[in-house]
């Protein structure tokens, strides 16, 4: 049997040994996506028309990192007020991405860019002078927002739920932190990813989630309407939640999970994660598939990821801090927790249960530097696995930055 698997512009053929059991998992897909009317009825009923028509209205938008539909939402709005995006400002929540290029621009606004051009916003979590102070951190430290959030009178919030391999899900609450934050603010939360407790699906007892729900509550979201959107694994829009931010969001989790999660009774030898764009982008990035998928994985077997990663590294700062780290202490050499460190210490320690490993176009030697393995030939890795038992368990998971297995607790 063979398996088509995306690797930039030229997919990688699998092909599966007589040996081994194959299981593939990918995202659901609906037989009716959400249609305009529908999207359209419940929006009037939870005050958008309010909004709409207001005099000054803000959108908060994700940037081209995220594959949130932004543009299809917006597309609809303008099909229930022609004039909105005309008079609207767009507020894109970078978090500490740097600023969109042309082509995030496009993926972002769609045909409706040259539109809106001239009132597009791009949040700078460096850049102080751009927001202001609304509490303080129960972490320590002063907790800065966006000043054009603080100063709208009228918010249209527009997201995208998916499972998030530390922060839980993704969506809702993460427009504002990190989307909005200060830099201060994003380090002090993400540090608490190292904790393996900060996990997919895992809003309760999760230390980073619980941060995020106390941060939130240091803004006025009461002027928010959110639109929680949720797709398919061939990017149809199966529900919008629609209202208060809360209760959006958590509407919006468990439709995600009804999408993106599957059950599983039993563990694999072999589990390979396959990435989609944007998430396959860098090597930065690429730990959101073996996160979601660590739990299939039996104790001594191994979890490849499979990302073209033709944007290289993906952050210098991470790469720079890997040379500084204690690999048997699991930490930085001076003992401080830095922005980025849960990327090296969550892989370093699931490395000591299983082959972390990766296929794609960063060079060997700096991928061994952030703790994977690297795999030149998926073909010949699965074979020489195949070889060592009498029957090989492997699954194969599609779209891996976003499908969770999960096993019964």
């Amino acid at each position: 049997m063979s398996i088509r698997l995306a690797y930039g512009d030229t997919p990688i053929t699998l092909s599966v040994p007589r040996t081994v059991e194959l299981h593939e998992y990918s995202p659901r897909t609906v037989d009716r996506p959400l249609s305009f009317e529908e999207f359209k009825d419940l929006f009037m009923q939870c005050g958008g028309s309010t909004k709409l028509s207001a005099p000054s209205l803000l959108f908060v938008i994700n940037d081209g990192h995220r594959s949130t539909p932004t543009a299809f939402i917006l597309d609809w709005l303008d099909r229930i007020d022609s004039t909105v995006l005309d008079r609207a400002y767009f507020l894109i929540a970078t978090g500490t991405h740097d600023s969109p290029s042309r082509f995030h621009y496009d993926s972002i606004f769609g045909k409706q860019y040259d539109r809106v051009k001239a009132r597009v916003l791009v949040h700078d979590a460096r850049d102080y002078d751009s927001m202001v102070k609304v509490g303080d951190d129960p972490l320590g430290g002063d907790v800065w927002i966006d000043r054009r959030l603080v100063d709208a009178d009228n918010v249209i919030v527009i997201n995208s739920t998916e499972p998030h391999y530390f922060a839980g899900f993704s969506g809702g609450r993460k427009s504002f932190f990190p989307g909005l934050t200060d830099l201060a603010t994003v380090e002090r939360n993400h540090n608490l990813a190292n904790s393996l407790d900060c996990a997919p699906l895992k809003l309760n007892g999760n230390p980073l989630a619980e941060h995020l729900e106390k941060l939130i509550g240091l803004i006025d979201l009461d002027k928010v309407l959110s639109i929680q959107v949720v797709f398919d694994a061939v990017g149809k829009i199966v529900k919008t939640c629609i209202g208060e931010l809360h209760e959006s969001f958590r509407s919006a989790t468990a439709v995600s999970e009804s999408i993106y999660v599957h059950e599983i009774n039993e563990q694999y030898d072999i589990v390979i994660c396959e990435m989609l764009p944007p998430l396959d982008n860098s090597l930065y990035q690429a730990q959101k598939g073996i996160e979601n998928c660590r739990a299939a994985v039996k104790q001594g077997g191994a979890a490849i990821v499979v990302s073209h990663c033709g944007g290289g590294v993906g952050s210098n700062h991470f790469f720079e801090l890997a040379g500084q780290w204690d690999a048997e202490k699991n930490c930085s050499r001076d003992g401080k927790v830095r922005f980025g460190s849960h990327k090296l210490s969550r892989i370093n320690a699931l490395a000591r249960d299983m082959t972390v490993g990766i296929c794609c176009e960063v060079d060997a030697d700096s991928v061994r530097r952030v703790f994977y393995t690297p795999v030149s030939d998926l073909n010949d890795f699965v074979s020489e696995r195949a070889k060592q038992k009498a029957t090989v368990l492997l699954a194969v998971v599609h779209d891996a930055g976003n499908v969770v297995l999960k096993r019964p607790i």
